[in-house]
C-alpha cells in the first residue's frame, strides 16, 4: 500500500512538473510577460506617487499661511511728544520693547500661478512615466530579437538533423556496399566525417539555442525549454507613416509642451497679486505707542504686490523658452527623417524577403532532383561521397535559405510595426 502512494505522489510531482513547463509560446505572450517582468515598471507607480505629493503640496497655496512670531527689542530712541503741558503728565515709551505675533496670509489671485504649477507636474510626471515607455520599447525590440534568434535556430536544427539522417541512410547502405565489395571504405570515411561536421553544428546549434532560452527565460519568468513549441508570428502591416506611436516622439511633444507652461508660469511674474492678511499680536507697546502696558491687538487688511518693472527678466526668460521649443522641433524633424529612413529600410527588407521566397520552393525543387540522381550514381559507383556530400550540402543549404527568408520575412514585419511603436 505504502509502495502504491509513494509511486502515486511520484507521479503527481512529475506531472506537476511537467505542467509547470510551457507547452507552446507565442510572441505576445513573451512580450506580454517581459513587461510585467520588467523591474523598471514599478517606477511609473512611483513617479504617480511623487507627483500626487508635489501636487498636494503646490495646492497648499490656496490654504492659509499662519506664522507665530516674537521679537524684543531696545531702541536708541522712541516716540516722544515734545510738548508740556501743565498738570498733564504725557508718558514715554520704553526703549525696551516686546512683542509676539500670530500672522495669518491668504492668498485671493494669483494670476493663475498655482495652477499652471500643477499643470507642470503633470506634465513632468507623464515625461518621466514616458521615460519609462522608452525602456520598455528597447525592451520588447529585445526580447522580439531573442525570440525570432530561437526560432532562426531551431528552423536550422531541424533541416540539419534531416540533412544528418539522409546521409546516415546512405551511409548505411556505403557499409553495405563495401561488405559486398562493391565500394571503397574510404567512401564511408567521408559519409562519417560529414555526419560527425553536421552534429557538431547541431551542438553549436543547440548550446547558442540554449543561451537565447535563458535569456528570455529571465527576461519573462517564463519556464520554456528544448520541448516548448515557438510560434511563428501571423503579421499583416499598413505600410503607411500615420498614428506613429513611438514614446520617444511622444516625449519631445511633452516636452514642447512642458516649456509652454514654464512659458505661463514665468509670465504670472509680472502680473498683480492680491493677498490678504490678519494679525493678532501681544506685547508693549501695542498699537498704541506711548503705552507702556502689555496688551493684545488686532490687524486685518489686503495688499496688493505687482512687480511693473523687473528690467525684462520675464521677456528675456521667454524668449530663451522660444528658442528651446525652435530646438525640439529641430529634434522632431530630425526624428520624422530618421523614421522615414528606417520604415523604408524595413519595407525593402519585406519585399526583398517575399522576392527571395517566391523561388525558394523552385531551388529546393531542383536541388532535391540533383540530390536524388547523385543518390542514386552514388549506389551504382558514378560519383564519389564527395561529390554526393557537396549536393547534399547544397540541398541543406537551400532548404536553410527558405527557413531563414521566412523568419527573416516575419521578423521585418514586427521590426517594421516595432519601428512604427504599434508593436
Amino acid at each position: 500500500m505504502m509502495k502504491t502512494l509513494l509511486l502515486f505522489g511520484i507521479a503527481v510531482l512529475i506531472s506537476t512538473s511537467g505542467f509547470s513547463q510551457e507547452q507552446s509560446l507565442t510572441l505576445e505572450k513573451c512580450l506580454l510577460r517581459a513587461e510585467q517582468q520588467f523591474p523598471l515598471l514599478k517606477q511609473k507607480g512611483l513617479y504617480g506617487s511623487i507627483a500626487d505629493h508635489n501636487i498636494k503640496n503646490i495646492q497648499t497655496n490656496y490654504l492659509p499661511q499662519a506664522n507665530v512670531n516674537g521679537q524684543a527689542t531696545w531702541q536708541s530712541e522712541v516716540t516722544k511728544i515734545p510738548i508740556k503741558i501743565p498738570n498733564i503728565n504725557i508718558p514715554e515709551s520704553n526703549k525696551d520693547q516686546y512683542k509676539l505675533t500670530l500672522d495669518v496670509n491668504q492668498l485671493i489671485f494669483d494670476a493663475g500661478a498655482t495652477r499652471q504649477q500643477e499643470e507642470l507636474e503633470k506634465i513632468n510626471l507623464a515625461l518621466n512615466q514616458k521615460g519609462v515607455d522608452i525602456e520598455l520599447y528597447r525592451l520588447r525590440d529585445r526580447v522580439s530579437q531573442i525570440y525570432y534568434g530561437i526560432l532562426l535556430l531551431r528552423e536550422n536544427r531541424e533541416q540539419l538533423k534531416a540533412t544528418q539522417s539522409e546521409i546516415q541512410l546512405r551511409l548505411e547502405r556505403m557499409d553495405a556496399s563495401i561488405k559486398n565489395g562493391i565500394a571503397l571504405g574510404s567512401g564511408s570515411a567521408v559519409l562519417n566525417a560529414e555526419i560527425l561536421k553536421i552534429g557538431q553544428a547541431i551542438i553549436e546549434v543547440h548550446y547558442s539555442t540554449e543561451a537565447l532560452i535563458q535569456s528570455i527565460n529571465e527576461l519573462t519568468g517564463l519556464k520554456i525549454d528544448e520541448s516548448t513549441k515557438i510560434e511563428m508570428p501571423d503579421v499583416t502591416i499598413d505600410a503607411g507613416l500615420a498614428d506613429v506611436a513611438r514614446p520617444d516622439l511622444k516625449i519631445l511633444d511633452l516636452q514642447e509642451e512642458r516649456l509652454s507652461g514654464l512659458d505661463k508660469l514665468t509670465a504670472t511674474k509680472i502680473k498683480p497679486k492680491l493677498m490678504g492678511f490678519g494679525t493678532l499680536g501681544y506685547g508693549r507697546p501695542g498699537l498704541n505707542m506711548l503705552s507702556n502696558t502689555f496688551g493684545t491687538y488686532g490687524i486685518v487688511g489686503a495688499k496688493l504686490s505687482w512687480n511693473v518693472w523687473n528690467w525684462d527678466q520675464t521677456k528675456t526668460e521667454r524668449q530663451v523658452f522660444g528658442v528651446q521649443k525652435n530646438i525640439i522641433e529641430t529634434q522632431k524633424d530630425n526624428f520624422n527623417q530618421n523614421l522615414r529612413v528606417a520604415l523604408g529600410s524595413n519595407l525593402s527588407e519585406i519585399n526583398k524577403y517575399k522576392s527571395l521566397i517566391e523561388t525558394d520552393n523552385q531551388i529546393i525543387q531542383l536541388r532535391s532532383e540533383i540530390t536524388k540522381t547523385s543518390s542514386s550514381q552514388l549506389d551504382n559507383g558514378v560519383v564519389t561521397p564527395t561529390d554526393y556530400l557537396s549536393d547534399v550540402n547544397a540541398e541543406l543549404q537551400a532548404r536553410l535559405n527558405q527557413k531563414t527568408h521566412q523568419v527573416k520575412l516575419s521578423q521585418a514585419k514586427i521590426n517594421y510595426l516595432i519601428t512604427l511603436g504599434k508593436f
